[in-house]
């Protein structure tokens, strides 16, 4: 793009300070001549995109575009207001130009590396990456996208590598330990991973106690207090090494979230179960202590630890994981009757759609269809909450509800109790399932969470679960021809 004129330098300056109604009045005297120049399109777009209005935004900068020279500022700024208005495909083009004006472009190399990624095509992602990395070796922004990207993709000894080179130009970052740990936990390399994701601390903003963080050593005569830090899943597989805490203190205290809390006192994990804002001594919500993020201190304690710490605490191997908790469930519940040789599945499609990466984990219903053709089969909803893409396809299938009255997971254990096979998504559900003993089938994405490791169809957390994994992104129909088939040979 030519630099605008000297008498341009006065609106371009108001809008770089923040002076946006200014520049505006310009742009729009600029407009009302014989002749409107291009810089007062462009000038307009970034107006728009400024003040979040992104379609106005992609409109003025095309205008623009049909006046001014192909530059770098015109495709990048056209790329970024597509972005924002959500034309993944536009802002692509224009990215993709901005990369062919200048190779040597790290920031446009960048940009069009971070579009791919959260289109998930991390494939696409990792040479841009690459390629801005080693542009500028001293920043750390690319090595640390190239590690995740890596990451996702399953390519161990490559992130290892990039996050070698992200980590001695940041030695602290949390975030980059981390995230190293997840990469060292899907390979299997579990005391070195639970080791790095205890420095998940500081992202996930988990609370601090002026009491010490337990380190596993002895307490007698003491109380240590665990607190369930993340989903009712993480929980779920991680009480498991309760048992071997309370061996070490003279009284544990698990505080757990509502749901999980009848069924893990039905359990007996080792561990007095309380609840955030209950004092369990007094009956009130009177707790002494501020929780971080929320609540009150359920109890008086001596020391305090996140769940999820504990497998490092034991430093925890492959073949050192402690057995399913197995736990059980008292509630008074009775599935309806199924015709005599039938099996009775649950199924779950669906995850919280709140949380980060729901999308790629959950399916649509009608994507399972084909299930729901396998004779011999009676179907029963195991989905708490029905996403509304989903309400026609619920509407015509099979599936029998049975979760409207549904309020905490003691009940769904007494269901499942009552299953003879579940099929989930990467739900607590799942979890569930795996934690009572029963035969549990869950279809994974092809980047799935780190405690999945890679390339296995079983999991040494859950015995008695099966994995079905994409082969590659979005790619769910052979998920599910070959959970079909195998339905079909009873395996």
């Amino acid at each position: 793009m030519k630099r605008p004129p000297a008498d341009w330098q006065p609106a371009f300056a108001a809008f770089e300070s923040g002076r946006l109604d200014v520049a505006d009045q310009f742009c729009r005297q600029w407009l009302a001549g014989p002749e409107p120049p291009g810089e007062a399109f462009f000038l307009l777009g970034l107006i728009a995109n400024n003040q979040g209005d992104h379609p106005a935004s992609v409109a003025w900068l095309e205008q623009a575009a049909q006046r001014l020279e192909p530059s770098m500022r015109l495709w990048s700024a056209l790329g970024g207001a597509c972005h924002a208005a959500g034309d993944w495909a536009r802002a692509e083009d224009y990215f993709t130009r901005c990369v062919g004006l200048d190779p040597q472009c790290r920031e446009a190399c960048l940009r069009l590396a971070d579009l791919h990624h959260e289109l998930r095509q991390p494939e696409r992602a990792v040479p841009l990456y690459q390629r801005a990395a080693e542009l500028n070796p001293e920043e750390v922004y690319a090595w640390r996208k190239l590690a995740d990207t890596l990451r996702e993709l399953g390519a161990v000894e490559g992130s290892l590598a990039a996050y070698a080179r992200a980590l001695a130009l940041c030695p602290e970052d949390p975030v980059l330990h981390a995230n190293r740990g997840r990469l060292l936990l899907a390979a299997g390399r579990l005391a070195e991973g639970f080791r790095e994701f205890e420095y998940r601390w500081q992202p996930l903003g988990l609370r601090r106690y002026s009491q010490p963080v337990w380190r596993g050593e002895p307490l007698p005569g003491k109380t240590l207090l665990v607190f369930a830090e993340q989903g009712l899943g993480d929980t779920l597989q991680f009480v498991r090494f309760l048992p071997a805490a309370r061996e070490r203190v003279g009284r544990l205290v698990l505080e757990c979230q509502p749901p999980l809390r009848s069924l893990l006192e039905q359990s007996h994990c080792g561990a007095d179960i309380v609840i955030a804002g209950e004092d369990r001594e007094t009956g009130d919500g009177s707790g002494a202590a501020t929780l971080g993020r929320r609540g009150v201190t359920p109890i008086a304690f001596d020391a305090y630890v996140p769940l999820l710490h504990l497998p490092s605490i034991f430093q925890v191997t492959l073949a050192t994981i402690p057995p399913v908790p197995r736990l059980q469930s008292t509630a008074a519940v009775t599935l309806p009757e199924t015709p005599p040789g039938q099996r009775r599945v649950g199924l779950v499609w669906a995850g919280n759609p709140a949380l980060r990466d729901d999308a790629i984990r959950s399916i649509p219903l009608a994507q399972l269809e084909e299930l729901f053709r396998v004779p011999g089969v009676t179907w029963f909803n195991l989905q708490r909450h029905l996403p509304a893409r989903d309400e026609a396809a619920f509407r015509a299938s099979p599936l029998i509800q049975i979760m409207a009255s549904v309020q905490d997971f003691a009940t769904t254990a007494a269901m499942i109790n009552q299953l003879d096979l579940v099929i989930s998504v990467d739900t607590a559900v799942a979890h569930l399932a795996g934690a009572l003993g029963k035969p549990v089938w869950t279809l994974l994405p092809s980047s799935p969470d780190w405690r999945w490791l890679r390339d296995r169809t079983d999991t040494p957390w859950y015995p008695t679960m099966r994995l079905f994994r994409q082969p590659r992104v979005g790619g769910w129909s052979p998920v599910v021809a070959a959970a079909v088939k195998d339905l079909i040979n009873h395996r």
